[in-house]
């Protein structure tokens, strides 16, 4: 497992395994692609939003893009991990490797009927020491109603 941060040289392997997210979850956002196919970003990976890329053997399998929202404060504003790996543990492993590199107050919201990401994200902050853990439900100016996770990372 190699996590690499996006840069200029490895954005596209970034924007491309970003269409396969977003083509799974737009059973939930109802996005459909533009006339060539693509669909449109939520998260720009530019600052203050930071990317991440997960390689295993040398392919990329995951993605993660984490907003700076000002010292130490951060947000999973997107996470995916291709199909054919995940039940391998390799999500958990890769959230819990950010959140190594970037202690601090972390946020991870996800959206209405994403019941398999909120089952996720509570496993995944539970198996790694935290404080000031909270879940709540708030409304999202983008997203409407959404699961919301917070906690402090040391």
């Amino acid at each position: 497992m190699e996590i690499l941060e996006v840069n200029p040289q490895n954005l596209q392997v970034y924007l491309n395994l970003a269409q396969c997210y977003e083509a799974e979850f737009s059973v939930l956002t109802r996005k459909k692609p533009n006339k060539e196919g693509l669909y449109q970003l939520d998260t720009e990976i530019a600052h203050p939003t930071k990317g991440y890329l997960l390689y295993v053997d040398k392919t990329p399998v995951g993605l993660a893009a984490v907003g700076v929202n000002g010292d130490s404060v951060y947000e999973i504003c997107e996470f995916y991990i291709i199909p054919n790996c995940r039940k391998e543990g390799l999500g958990m492993k890769f959230a819990h490797e950010i959140w190594r590199m970037l202690p601090g107050k972390w946020e991870v919201k996800q959206i209405e009927g994403a019941d398999h990401a909120i089952k996720f994200w509570r496993n995944c902050i539970h198996r790694y020491p935290h404080h000031s853990f909270s879940e709540d439900i708030v409304k999202d100016p983008y997203w409407g109603q959404v699961n919301r996770h917070t906690f402090v990372l040391e």
